[in-house]
């Protein structure tokens, strides 16, 4: 395993032994349903841990991370309360559709995901796709693909920090470097 990055080595071999303790602390915390999802969104933040190596208790720090995504889901769920009912049906709401300017924003937003879908790793673009848009389970993708369940969790987790730096850090129809050479120096600063 000499072709692994520190972090890879050190998520495979101090995060991933945890993977059923997480599952079962994200089936408390949501539906079960994004039990999983909630999981690899996860793992994704531990693999952009910086500071990875000074973590003392990788499993602790998982764990955290799966309680405050949690939180954060239930925070955007946007829970109106009780007494807000009556001034909301006072309120004239105009159509609830989308306007011209949020579908061509979403339209150009997806087509941006798309492309940027093209320049992960083989692997890791094969692996996202069957999960986030087929919705295959992990443990079926990798029954797919001939891989372990762990790689599958490996790849999706690297692509999907990939996907999530490049939207945050690139700017839209950047000429210049790609994301994975973007991606590829990040790393390295952090190693």
């Amino acid at each position: 395993m000499t072709w692994l990055r520190d972090v890879d080595r050190w998520f495979i071999e101090e995060v991933l032994p945890h993977r059923v303790a997480f599952r079962k602390h994200a089936a408390r915390l949501v539906a079960a349903a994004d039990a999983e999802d909630l999981v690899q969104e996860a793992y994704a933040r531990a693999i952009e841990a910086s500071h990875h190596r000074e973590i003392d208790n990788p499993r602790a720090f998982v764990l955290t991370i799966i309680r405050n995504l949690a939180f954060e889901r239930h925070r955007r769920a946007s829970v109106v309360r009780f007494e807000h009912l009556a001034d909301m049906e006072a309120m004239d709401f105009a159509d609830g559709a989308p306007d011209q300017f949020a579908v061509v924003s979403g339209q150009l937003e997806l087509s941006r995901l798309m492309e940027l879908m093209k320049t992960l790793p083989p692997q890791a673009r094969t692996v996202v796709q069957l999960r986030r848009f087929e919705g295959m389970l992990p443990k079926d993708i990798a029954v797919r693909l001939g891989l372990s369940v762990s790689t599958v969790e490996k790849h999706l987790a690297k692509g999907l920090a990939i996907l999530a730096f490049a939207l945050q850090e690139a700017p839209a129809h950047a000429k210049g470097p790609t994301i994975s050479s973007l991606w590829q120096r990040r790393r390295q600063q952090g190693n």
